[in-house]
């Protein structure tokens, strides 16, 4: 068993973002004895809106992924911030906040196919 995780991870979310789709970061040193990561979307409070597993992605060649997200079941508001941590079995890594936050706004409606 691993004492600490490392993670070097800068989360992608570009300021001012409405509904993001997507993080991306680098992996953990550790990413071979990670088992997944975990991304906390948090409330301007500070409160844990939702924890998404995201699984362990496939790096490419320079340790950077890039995961889906869903904000939908987010409350609408602006100040969210999204944290992440690696997993390896019982060894978390220290929590990595993404320096810019995000907004969760209402979208479009659906197509409408009128019959």
């Amino acid at each position: 068993m691993i004492a600490e995780l490392l993670l070097a991870l800068v989360l992608q979310v570009a300021a001012d973002v409405n509904n993001p789709s997507k993080i991306a970061f680098t992996v953990s040193a550790d990413h071979a004895l990670v088992s997944n990561y975990e991304a906390d979307i948090v409330r301007p409070d500070g409160s844990v809106a939702q924890t998404l597993n995201i699984g362990k992605p496939s790096p490419d060649g320079a340790g950077n992924v890039e995961a889906p997200i869903n904000v939908q079941p987010v409350t609408f508001g602006k100040g969210y911030w999204i944290v992440v941590r690696a997993r390896a079995n019982d060894a978390v890594s220290d929590d990595v906040r993404s320096e810019n936050k995000f907004n969760r706004v209402p979208g479009g409606p659906s197509k409408v196919v009128a019959k």
